[in-house]
């Protein structure tokens, strides 16, 4: 990552590993995909200099319908935002998001950028993300949990059956 803003010369990464977990306490393991991390530099535009933030972007199974931005990352002052990862998918490419996250694509002088506008009360703060960076993470993201298979790794089938074995 060389910390320049939009981080558009780096070669986009994505952590991303399996974990073993036991399932409802019986013989045998699960394997169940790992939290996804990505740490990248987005621009925060406010002024008329954009301003380079550390940024985290994170996405794990356990939540599989969430993701979540992590500004400062590595910092005393940390600012996270949860939201949809369809809203990030769909912004991609086009405008996207009625509430406190809305996300759209730009370019600026020939680079793909993702913006994202967070909203809390009266406050507000736009960044910009390198598009590479972002779809990157959500290739790794979908590997870990394909689009329309994420009610499957809620855990409801085996909460289930394990009160139906109760009753």
């Amino acid at each position: 990552m060389s910390g320049k803003v939009f981080d558009t010369d780096d070669e986009p990464e994505c952590d991303h590993e399996d974990r073993r977990q036991r399932q409802d306490g019986r013989e045998g393991w699960d394997i169940q995909p790992g939290p996804v991390t990505c740490r990248t530099v987005v621009a925060l535009l406010e002024e008329e200099t954009p301003l380079p933030v550390v940024t985290d972007l994170r996405y794990d199974s356990a939540d599989p319908y969430s993701v979540f931005m992590v500004f400062n990352a590595g910092t005393d002052m940390v600012i996270e935002w949860e939201f949809g990862r369809e809203l990030l998918n769909s912004g991609r490419r086009r405008l996207t998001g009625l509430g406190d996250v809305q996300i759209w694509p730009a370019e600026i002088r020939g680079h793909g950028l993702v913006c994202m506008s967070f909203r809390s009360g009266w406050e507000m703060f736009v960044v910009a993300a390198s598009a590479v960076v972002i779809d990157e993470f959500m290739k790794c993201t979908f590997e870990a949990v394909s689009l329309g298979e994420e009610g499957s790794f809620l855990g409801i089938e085996s909460f289930v059956s394990q009160s139906l074995d109760e009753t």
